[in-house]
């Protein structure tokens, strides 16, 4: 059926769309399957849904109790549950394809994956469109979503990772299916595969439709025994300039929530059960949990009714439904809530170990603010249960289990051990340190809003759960504001705004030929725009800033180029000075344009030991390492790398080792247009370390060994040094910092500039070596020498103060006021003197003063003055200049 009609709405939105989707039901959502089994519409007596049934019903089914748990639940793993369902629909039409990574970073806009569409999506100026190995297909994908981690272990069915088995054709009418063919090869795995009812069947209509409204359609949720098993979404209309048009190629988009298929199927009591069955079976018993507790069934089946991080009356309605099923609130804090504990561990550890697997690390900045929360809810369970659990054991078990459908997991484990060790560490630090303060809080009566929990998370790691914990040690009860996970992380994804280089207002210009990936350095060419500083040719031979690299140099006339930038298709060339005065450069006006070589060669070398650098990291410190950032310039050049951990002296060694080995053995780079398909098969999501745009024509950039076997593919549009692997030369690290969470840069030079770097090095220890009056390889042992006598020196000045401090100090015994001008005697005895005095006497206030301009007061624990008060009295507010304590103030005086 190819839908013709047109939705007419006065404003995009689902409210809007659902409205006239339904006057027009039988174009959008009925269904030949309807018809032939005799399915009917009704309308909910409860919520309002439409939805359509085999049997007559008041409401749409989901508001009812779970009624599909089974006495005896059946025994299947995860990975032959999905070879049942990847083997029907093989059988049906579709070819079976592996799982993208959890991290999305074909997607400027997203940072986990979220959906299993999402693998196929790719943005490119603003629109969408689909990039697709097979068709049809079904995919396991996981995805990972942190919007409702508050419910994870509690409801039965929360997860903040999951598998959604995508099930998707693309390009109808052309290729592919659409909403019969969809829905009546659901029903038959539905009712055939999964065992449902006919009569148990709900079809609920709705809308599904991206966050801007740029592409959108109906769907049909599909409903059982009180949950929903799967959602079919049937993208056919886009958006354009507030006008709605029919796609040209149709989506059909079906999310099977494969932990509730699973759940669903085995029967159990609660989603987890049927997902880490095995691992319960191996860890359950020496954790002393009763899994079997009747009371658990009892909470299970309404258990889906609750949603923390939603009802402004969780609380409330929790105690209603202990209250409705006959169990305590003791019953339920002691018996409920370490399973449910225990099972959110399980799902917190599984998302990590794939977020781990594909790059992502625990942090305080973007995506890995999600995983640091999961990593020390676990923990916090952990102690607070005292479950006698280690979570990468767990990761392990996971691992071992999943291995014939994600075989990539196990080599992931050594990471996530290092990972999990130094996150515990910090873990168990920032509790310690953070228990003072929040000691402080709560005895002052402090509320903990969402600002007081992002702070205390920001700043010392301190979640929720902690803090509840610490006030029940306490005696005392908090109150959580709600959707207090959301209020951690709200705004977190905020985006800095990229500088403006070019505040003029260009008018409709051409596209500008781009002549530098020819690696031409001049050109004549034509003005077509000249205002202020700012001209704009018909073509270019000037790179524009892009991708962290730094733009050409050189002259357009007789006047430098100091920047290019490039707005849109149009190259603009940022002069040294104001253009209006010089000739040359009227509208239409012929001129030569030449890029500064030396400037030109320096970048382009030092863009291919990025790559180099990027890949030399990932072959010394493994797969987790991601690149984040970068900056090529002239005299060195930069890039930002995820890390667990600071890197260390050893770390970097290992790094530049490998780089130059590569360099050493020969290695050759090479630039190539693929098709994004061809890109992404080929060497699959890694061509996006730079962040590069998934646009349909890709350009490729390689780095071989001399046998040509490629062990570094990027997406860039940046120059490099093609096929002239000799003018890298080598690459020397001389910087690395910290410079956020998870994230170290390292700096670093190659060719010309590596050979300059050493030339100011060699220069710099030959000064040395000259003060010292040694040879200069001898320079370190002299410096080393030199030191030690300076500190025996010290040690001997140290020692003489003291001796001074304390012959002096004797001579003001029993005197309780004192001030004195010791002239040009160091700060160093000043402070030692004034120190021993109110040792001695616990009634003396001291005030020392010198020639140099040093101040220093201190104040005996019985004098009842505050050192520092003391200071600003005697030498004046505005005479004193330093800090101190009720008992020392140091400082100067001010001039």
């Amino acid at each position: 059926m190819v839908v013709r009609l047109i939705p007419k709405v006065s404003k995009l939105d689902k409210p809007s769309l659902r409205v006239e989707f339904s006057k027009n039901y039988e174009e959008y959502y009925s269904t030949k399957l309807f018809g032939k089994e005799g399915f009917a519409r009704y309308k909910c007596a409860e919520c309002g849904r439409n939805f359509w049934s085999a049997r007559k019903r008041e409401r749409c089914g989901e508001h009812e109790p779970y009624t599909f748990f089974k006495q005896k639940p059946v025994k299947i793993s995860y990975v032959d549950f999905w070879r049942m369902y990847a083997d029907f629909f093989k059988k049906n039409g579709h070819k079976e394809i592996p799982r993208y990574p959890v991290v999305s970073r074909w997607r400027q806009d997203l940072y986990f994956t979220i959906a299993s569409i999402q693998d196929f999506q790719r943005i490119e100026n603003g629109n969408m469109g689909f990039e697709y190995p097979e068709n049809p297909l079904v995919v396991p994908q996981i995805c990972l979503r942190f919007s409702d981690i508050e419910n994870v272990g509690v409801t039965g069915k929360h997860f903040t990772g999951f598998m959604m088995a995508g099930q998707h054709s693309f390009d109808y009418p052309k290729k592919g299916y659409w909403r019969d063919e969809c829905i009546e090869l659901n029903y038959k795995f539905l009712t055939g595969v999964l065992g449902v009812k006919k009569e148990d069947l709900v079809y609920h209509e709705d809308v599904w439709a991206m966050g801007d409204f740029s592409e959108f359609g109906p769907c049909l949720e599909s409903f059982a025994n009180g949950i929903e098993l799967v959602n079919s979404v049937f993208t056919q209309f886009e958006s354009v300039d507030g006008k709605i048009k029919e796609l040209d190629g149709k989506v059909v988009d079906v999310g099977w929530g494969f932990e509730r298929l699973l759940w669903f199927y085995t029967g159990y009591d609660n989603a987890y059960r049927a997902v880490f069955s095995e691992i319960i079976e191996k860890v359950g018993k020496k954790l002393k949990l009763d899994f079997d507790d009747p009371l658990f069934r009892k909470f299970a089946s309404v258990s889906g009714e609750l949603d923390i991080t939603e009802s402004k009356e969780a609380k409330t309605r929790l105690r209603e439904i202990l209250k409705d099923e006959g169990i305590s609130y003791e019953d339920y804090e002691r018996k409920l809530k370490p399973l449910h504990a225990f099972y959110a561990i399980l799902d917190h550890t599984r998302s990590l170990l794939f977020a781990v697997a594909d790059g992502a690390l625990p942090s305080n900045i973007g995506g890995g603010y999600n995983l640091r929360i999961i990593l020390r809810r676990a923990l916090e369970f952990i102690d607070r249960y005292k479950f006698d659990l280690d979570l990468v054991s767990l990761a392990k078990m996971e691992a071992e289990g999943l291995h014939p459908l994600y075989p990539d997991l196990a080599a992931s484990i050594g990471t996530l051990e290092k990972v999990v060790a130094i996150e515990k560490e910090r873990y168990e630090r920032s509790k310690q340190n953070s228990i003072k303060i929040i000691d402080g809080m709560i005895a002052k009566n402090k509320k903990f809003g969402p600002k007081e929990l992002k702070l205390l998370y920001e700043s010392y790691g301190v979640t929720p759960e902690l803090l509840i914990d610490v006030a029940a040690q306490k005696g005392m009860h908090l109150d959580m504001p709600e959707n207090w996970y959301e209020s951690i992380l709200e705004g977190d994804f905020a985006k800095k705004e990229k500088q403006n280089k070019v505040p003029v207002s260009l008018p409709d210009l051409p596209k500008t030929e781009q002549l530098y990936y020819d690696f031409a350095t001049e050109a004549d060419a034509k003005v077509l725009f000249a205002q202020k500083n700012y001209v704009v040719l018909d073509k270019s031979p000037f790179y524009p800033e892009g991708g962290g690299q730094l733009a050409d140099w050189g002259r357009i006339g007789d006047v430098k180029v100091t920047d290019a930038q490039k707005v849109g298709d149009v190259i603009v060339h940022i002069m040294e000075k104001d253009i209006g005065k010089e000739r040359g450069f009227a509208i239409g006006s012929k001129v030569h344009a030449a890029v500064d070589i030396d400037r030109r060669n320096r970048l382009m070398i030092h863009h291919s030991a990025t790559h180099l650098m990027n890949a030399s990291s990932r072959e010394a410190l493994g797969k987790h390492i991601w690149q984040e950032g970068t900056l090529k310039d002239y005299a060195k050049a930069r890039i930002d790398l995820t890390h667990y951990d600071k890197l260390s002296d050893a770390d970097i060694e290992k790094i530049e080792r490998v780089a130059n080995g590569h360099l050493a053995k020969g290695i050759r780079v090479s630039v190539n247009w693929l098709d994004r398909g061809e890109a992404e098969s080929k060497y699959g999501f890694v061509i996006y370390q730079g962040h590069g745009v998934p646009a349909r024509k890709m350009r490729i950039v390689t780095i071989a060994d001399k046998n040509g076997k490629v062990f570094d593919a990027q997406a860039c549009g940046g120059l490099h040094v093609v096929d002239r692997e000799s003018s890298i030369g080598m690459v020397k690290i001389i910087e690395s910092t910290r410079i956020h969470d998870g994230v170290d840069r390292i700096e670093f030079v190659a060719g010309p500039a590596a050979l300059d770097y050493f030339d100011k090095e060699d220069a710099e220890l030959r000064n040395v070596a000259r003060e010292m009056n040694v040879e200069k390889m001898k320079s370190y042992d002299a410096v080393k020498a030199s030191r030690e006598a300076y500190s025996e020196m010290f040690k001997k000045f140290t020692q003489a103060n003291e001796v001074i401090a304390g012959i002096v100090s004797e001579q003001f015994a029993g005197k309780n006021s004192i001030e004195l001008d010791l002239g040009r005697a160091p700060k160093e005895l000043m402070r030692k003197l004034g120190t021993s005095i109110i040792e001695k006497n616990a009634h003396a206030v001291v005030l020392l003063t010198n020639s140099a301009g040093d101040a220093f007061c201190a104040c005996g624990s019985a004098s009842g003055k505050s050192a520092i008060d003391y200071a600003k009295q005697k030498l004046g507010a505005k005479g004193f200049v330093g800090g101190g304590s009720q008992k020392i103030a140091e400082g100067r005086m001010a001039k």
